[in-house]
């Protein structure tokens, strides 16, 4: 019997199939070409669900909702102001103020981009505001938004939520940047602990109202790279808490999988020792820096892998015998651990017929959920 994408999806992880299941990221290209106006005409007259129908794919994180954030005590003081093409951001707590500036790019009246020009963190002092912050995040299941949600994907693709990134990563990507973590690391371990050790009891909270939902399975939002994380970092910052999150997972019969993308080869022999279900958006050469062979040697047939296919793939320098190609090695190396996708995502520019290129090798191979 033929299973739905959300059947499929589930039952990979579960270890209850033979088939693997095709979800491409398509998000960013639909917002791209919708806003545009440069929808293939066979498309023009579809939502973003009837797109994925008509591509056979799979949909991944379209039901991501159900878990409200707010702070308790509601203390944190936030203000802006635009000044010069900058946006500038103010946030205070009892500790103290920081201040984020970043640079914004304007296509007309539309706000096209962002970027932080400088970090709000740049001593201990502003670790110490952010640590405020951590503390004060709390987190509460709204049954009625995950419902509305996941009744709305249907049975495109089982319902995946995000959890927080690792408290390490957002002070790269958000707080302080690698250099000065780097700094922070290094001149204030004890500080940097007891922030560290806030967001653990932050992560607490939030698993606490994601098991009060019927979801099955999160994503951790780490973004963990070679850059970011090499493995003195990896195993000191990030390896205790990927393997307690996940053993709070499997006890509660749920799924989480962590995001590691760009450059991460010389993490790959500490993917099994996480204990998580899954890897997402490893990226292969030519792209990443790492083979199919390497990764399928890190995860074995234990570890269920999501995408692996080079966002670079999709672009017109590349034909699309070269990606029907490199998929099917994929396929034929990680199935049925193996969620194929775009690492991580299709962009702007891509070029759809190879989806569609790859929809027909899944058939062809194993034949489409419904």
């Amino acid at each position: 019997m033929t299973m739905t994408r959300r059947e499929l999806n589930l039952a990979i992880f579960e270890g209850a199939t033979d088939k693997i299941l095709w979800q491409p990221r398509l998000e960013t290209w639909l917002e791209h070409h919708r806003r545009e106006g440069t929808f293939p005409a066979r498309f023009r007259d579809k939502t973003d669900l009837e797109i994925y129908d008509a591509l056979g794919c799979s949909v991944r994180y379209a039901a991501c909702y159900g878990i409200e954030s707010y702070e308790d005590p509601a203390d944190v003081e936030r203000s802006e102001r635009r000044e010069g093409g900058k946006l500038i951001q103010t946030l205070r707590t009892p500790s103290g103020e920081i201040t984020t500036v970043l640079d914004e790019v304007w296509e007309g009246d539309r706000l096209a981009n962002q970027r932080i020009r400088e970090f709000p963190v740049k001593t201990v002092e502003g670790l110490r505001v952010v640590t405020d912050l951590v503390e004060r995040q709390q987190f509460r299941a709204n049954h009625e938004l995950f419902a509305s949600k996941a009744e709305q994907v249907g049975h495109r693709g089982e319902p995946t939520i995000f959890l927080t990134s690792s408290g390490y990563t957002e002070l790269i990507k958000v707080y302080c940047g690698l250099i000065d973590t780097t700094y922070l690391m290094y001149d204030h371990p004890k500080e940097l602990e007891i922030y560290l050790e806030a967001c653990d009891r932050r992560d607490d909270r939030m698993i606490d109202a994601a098991l009060e939902l019927p979801c099955r399975i999160f994503n951790l939002g780490d973004h963990a790279t070679n850059e970011f994380t090499p493995p003195p970092i990896l195993t000191k910052y990030l390896m205790p808490r990927w393997q307690r999150i996940a053993r709070r997972m499997t006890e509660n019969g749920r799924f989480v999988h962590t995001h590691w993308d760009g450059h991460s080869n010389l993490m790959l022999p500490y993917l099994l020792d996480t204990n998580l279900h899954g890897v997402e958006a490893l990226t292969p050469r030519p792209m990443g820096d790492m083979t199919l062979e390497e990764i399928k040697a890190a995860v074995k047939d234990q570890m269920v892998v999501l995408d692996l296919l080079p966002a670079i793939h999709f672009l017109d320098q590349y034909t699309t015998e070269t990606v029907v190609e490199f998929a099917k090695r994929a396929i034929d190396m990680f199935a049925p651990k193996l969620i194929l996708g775009i690492s991580d995502e299709i962009s702007q520019v891509g070029q759809i017929e190879k989806v569609e290129a790859i929809t027909a090798l899944v058939d062809k191979t194993c034949g489409l959920a419904t």
